[in-house]
Parts: structure tokens; sequence; C-alpha cells
């Protein structure tokens, strides 16, 4: 259902409020993807890939293409957890132990891998570790302030151009895009989803919790997600409610202290599910206490994510 014009001009002067303080996006750049190398597996080929976000940056990522399906077919950008800098794209395609990008390959979809800023191969060529990964970070943010921009900014345009390169895939159904994340992946969900129009259906597993509680708390911030004056203008419910009418799942494990007041988050965003007459595509599962993104959370969300995207 769509939007009432009242509730689409709130959703509007919501989202205008948003990127007067998110800052001005990076200038608009081609594409100029690259394939820079394949590697056939059983069930899936992976590429590797680069295509350019900004002015000066290039994104990395790896496209797994499952095999022996009908195409074009539904694509999901899988987001990494925080703190692996060295790893980044690698820990979701990763096929030594289970990980989400190499099960939903399995499952029959596209998905995109991509490393954000400071992460994999957009680390400092300068790298000697994860301390020196931190500090660049850090760096890269202050010049971003000084200029009056933000990295959520950023990060957020970068979503859109890993968005913008799967829909040049003869491979992909541009109408069945979705995304999926633990951690720091489920805060950028969050975020992915509010701003980027052509994701229909988001997963994010744990690690949500709004930003007054964080300042309650005394808890960590994670520096990509700082952004001066937000809260003056909003926080994790009205960010979510800007989501609907789309599907989106929060997934949260009892006792994670990143997580609080996940289920209040959720609760102050359904309201705008019902008045689009649409309550059931808003979800939260809430598992016992657990270490990760445990199997059985994982296939409950492929199951949520099929049915939105593989309907058929």
């Amino acid at each position: 259902m769509a939007r009432s014009t009242s509730e689409a001009n709130l959703a509007e002067m919501l989202q205008q409020s948003l990127m007067s303080v998110l800052g001005a996006p990076p200038d608009p750049v081609p594409l100029a993807p690259q394939v820079l190398g394949v590697v056939e597996r059983d069930r899936y080929r992976r590429e590797h890939i680069k295509y350019q976000v900004s002015l000066n940056q290039w994104g990395y990522a790896y496209l797994l293409i499952p095999k022996g399906v009908n195409m074009p077919c539904p694509a999901i950008i899988c987001h990494h957890s925080s703190g692996n800098f060295a790893a980044g794209k690698e820990e979701v395609v990763d096929e030594t132990r289970p990980s989400i990008g190499v099960e939903l390959a399995r499952l029959g979809y596209v998905v995109m891998a991509p490393d954000a800023f400071g992460y994999g191969e957009r680390r400092s060529p300068h790298s000697s570790g994860a301390a020196y990964d931190a500090a660049y970070t850090l760096q890269q943010y202050t010049v971003l302030l000084l200029r009056g921009e933000t990295m959520l900014r950023h990060l957020l345009s970068d979503i859109s151009r890993a968005v913008d390169y799967l829909v040049t895939r003869p491979e992909v159904d541009s109408a069945r895009l979705g995304f999926i994340g633990q951690s720091y992946g489920a805060r950028m969900a969050l975020w992915a989803a509010a701003f980027e129009p052509r994701l229909v259906a988001t997963v994010a597993h744990g690690s949500l919790m709004s930003y007054r509680e964080t300042v309650r708390q005394g808890s960590w911030f994670q520096i990509e997600f700082v952004v001066p004056r937000l809260m003056q203008v909003a926080d994790l419910h009205h960010i979510l409610s800007l989501v609907a009418p789309r599907p989106f799942l929060l997934s949260t494990v009892e006792g994670d202290s990143h997580s609080t007041d996940a289920s209040d988050i959720y609760q102050r965003a359904l309201p705008t599910y019902q008045r689009l007459g649409v309550p059931q595509r808003l979800a939260h599962y809430v598992y016992p206490r657990g270490t990760g993104f445990e199997p059985a959370m994982r296939y409950k969300a492929y199951t949520w994510l099929n049915s939105w995207l593989k309907p058929y």
C-alpha cells in the first residue's frame, strides 16, 4: 500500500532533515566496473570486481553467481561485520566455514559482498594492523567533517553504487534486490534500506540500539554512525519507519548488550507499517542467548527473504 499524501509528506520532511545532517553526497562519477578475476566453484562462480564509488575512491567486492538456476534471479548484498579490518568481504564468502554469502548463493541468489571503507581492499595501503586501520578510518572521518560531510553519507552512497552495479548485470532481476548483515552490517542494513528504495527486502541481525539508549548506557559508538546533530532530528525507530512499506526483518538475541532496546525500536516503527496496511512486512525475531548469527537464525532469515524475493 502506498503512503497517503500526509504520510508521504512527513516521510519526505524526515528524509530532508536527515540529509541536512548527513551532509552532501560524493560527486557523481562513472561506475567504470572491472572484473579482476574469476573462480569457478561447483555451485557458483565467484567474480572479484572493482567499480568507482566516488572521485579517486574504488569499491571492491565479490560477486557470487549461482549455477543451475533460472536467470535473471534475485540478488542480495551481504555486508560484513566490524572489527576485522583485514578480512572485510572475505568474512561473508569464507568457504572454510559457514558464511552467509556462500549459503545464499547455494540457495539461488546472486550475492554481492563489498568491502566497506577502511576494510579489506579499502584499507590504507600503509596498513600495519588493526590499530592502524582504526586510526586511519578516524583520520579520514575527520577530513570529511572538516568538509561538512559524514562517513555515513559516504557509506550510503557506496551501497547505492553497489546497487548501481548489480542492476547492470544480466543475471540479476533488478526488481528483487535484498540486503543482509550482522553487527556493522545490521546497522548498515537499516540505514541502507531507508535511503536506497531499490532494496526490496532487508535483514538486520543484532547490534541495533537507539542512539539515546547508547548514550544513556555509556556504550560504545561505531565511528561510522556518528553524525553531528543527528539526535536533534531522529533516532533509529524513525529511520526504520522510512523503510515502510518494504519488508524488514530485525533479528536479535536475548542478552545482547548492543541490542537492549531493539524491541522498542520495532514497536515504535510498527504503527507506520500498520497505517500502511502491511504490518506483516515488519518482523522482529528474538532468539535465546547465543553467539553470533547461528545456523538456525540464518536459515530463518533466509526463509523470510525467500518469502519476499522468491514468491514463486
